[in-house]
């Protein structure tokens, strides 16, 4: 399997080979990355509007790249992508949020994108973008067929919050302690992006909220 360099450590996925940082992708990062500062540069001068209400609902919204070896798009529903694209998402949270990325690939098994461990953090900070993964990109392999991706947001642990999709995302379910609210740098809340999809929080079978969307993308050879 071939990494997208070869000085970082891999993770094998199905489906996708990711960069690997030394450390886990907690919240945010403490400053912009390069795509990040110019993703905020160019909403700012296209006077991009926030796609989260500020009414104190809890919302997710879900922005995804492809990446070519000159620049990089966004992604449409329903595109089809081809075996060696590479790609990463961009996601925000209303309110802070303990955020879950699963993918599920054309033989139906399940792979966490985010968090890296489940078990150390998930909760991310209120209108503050995640970057999945943080540094890099993943790229698609065979086979080809569908690619499932679940955005998962909760204001509770989503094993309180929806045993059941808990289960279905084949998250480890058991029951954590709350982790504090962690802070976004005033200049990352301040990066907008056009999102693809947004969803608005619904009650859970448990305690809390659960707003959830589904990115599915279609893999030729």
């Amino acid at each position: 399997m071939k990494a997208i360099h070869s000085r970082s450590k891999q993770r094998s996925v199905p489906m996708f080979c990711a960069l690997i940082l030394a450390s886990q992708l907690m919240g945010c990062p403490r400053h912009l990355t390069t795509d990040q500062a110019a993703e905020q540069t160019r909403a700012m001068s296209s006077g991009w509007s926030d796609d989260l209400p500020q009414d104190g609902s809890l919302t997710v919204s879900l922005r995804a790249l492809l990446v070519t070896a000159k620049s990089e798009r966004p992604i449409v529903e329903q595109e089809t992508l081809h075996a060696g694209d590479h790609l990463y998402f961009l996601l925000r949270t209303s309110q802070p949020a303990y955020l879950y990325v699963v993918l599920f690939g054309p033989d139906g098994e399940a792979s966490v994108l985010f968090p890296r461990d489940v078990g150390s953090g998930t909760r991310v900070a209120a209108r503050c973008p995640i970057r999945v993964p943080s540094q890099g990109s993943f790229y698609l392999q065979h086979p080809a067929g569908l690619q499932d991706l679940r955005v998962v947001a909760s204001t509770e642990p989503l094993a309180q919050s929806d045993p059941r999709l808990c289960e279905q995302l084949r998250l480890p379910c058991e029951k954590m302690k709350p982790e504090p609210v962690p802070q976004c740098p005033q200049e990352q809340a301040r990066a907008l992006f056009s999102a693809l999809k947004v969803a608005t929080a619904v009650p859970g079978t448990g305690t809390g909220a659960v707003a959830s969307l589904r990115l599915l993308l279609t893999q030729e050879p």
